[in-house]
């Protein structure tokens, strides 16, 4: 069964293999101490799981992350509440490449979750941050190069471009009253700047990872062998839709405390 732990090289097919992979990873997991319970962070030299435990430690949850190299500016909105969400889920309502005055504008919004996201409840907003986004993919298109996207695309000028981000999450059916919270979920095409077939080091199941420059800025592609119908390189054009998950690694306050130390 495709599902987001299986773009990392986790394959789960019923709650009992829920149930076994949280007993497999607790006792490596890292406990990190957040308001209303606790997280339990299994690394795995990129995919990442993020179990949450409330107040009197019992399980409320668990998500997947990739944690990668690429880095993408964001102009950080507000924070998204959605109804059944446990203490401990977070989203972001965000801005691609703000100007530096004015973090609810830029390329375009988006919305991403954030495993971590209880490690942010002080977090001043709006705020600009840097953030580690992870596009897990739920369909893929690859073409081996830009010239061979623009074959396929022959000429029409309506389609979208190489370097697309289209925020399908934010899209709302017009003339529907109190519209459920936005998604994070995005149409994205973009250049592969580097590519790996890796192996999950728990599962020993390999998953595609590349780093995909698409309009607005990087971010990290994960997605399960199964979807990759060609070789993914650098130089490659991917095209798909995606759940986002982003982890804020640096925000507008700590680059202004580092750039007050520089001095």
């Amino acid at each position: 069964m495709t599902s987001h732990f299986s773009c990392i090289g986790i394959e789960l097919e019923s709650a009992d293999d829920m149930e076994a992979l949280v007993d497999r990873i607790s006792d490596a997991a890292e406990s990190v101490q957040v308001p209303g319970g606790m997280y339990l962070v299994w690394p795995g030299d990129g995919p990442e799981l993020w179990l949450q435990c409330d107040a009197e430690d019992q399980l409320i949850g668990m998500t997947p992350h990739f944690a990668g190299p690429t880095r993408m500016r964001l102009g950080i909105v507000a924070a998204i509440e959605r109804p059944g969400q446990s203490e401990l889920d977070g989203s972001f309502y965000a801005w691609a490449n703000p100007p530096a005055d004015d973090p609810a504008a830029g390329d375009y919004p988006l919305v991403f979750d954030c495993p971590d996201a209880a490690m942010h409840d002080e977090l001043e907003l709006p705020c600009v941050a840097m953030v580690q986004l992870a596009a897990f993919a739920h369909h893929l298109e690859i073409w081996d190069s830009v010239a061979e996207f623009e074959r396929a695309r022959g000429g029409d000028d309506t389609q979208l471009s190489s370097r697309a981000f289209i925020p399908a999450g934010l899209l709302r059916q017009e003339g529907v009253e109190d519209p459920p919270p936005p998604v994070a979920f995005a149409i994205v095409n973009g250049h592969v700047l580097a590519a790996e077939v890796r192996e999950n080091p728990l599962t020993g199941l390999r998953y595609q990872w590349a780093a995909l420059a698409t309009h607005g800025g990087t971010l990290d592609m994960v997605a399960p062998m199964a979807m990759v119908s060609r070789e993914i390189h650098e130089g490659s054009v991917i095209s798909g839709g995606f759940w986002l998950s982003g982890q804020i690694v640096q925000d507008d306050e700590d680059e202004h405390e580092h750039e007050h130390a520089a001095s």
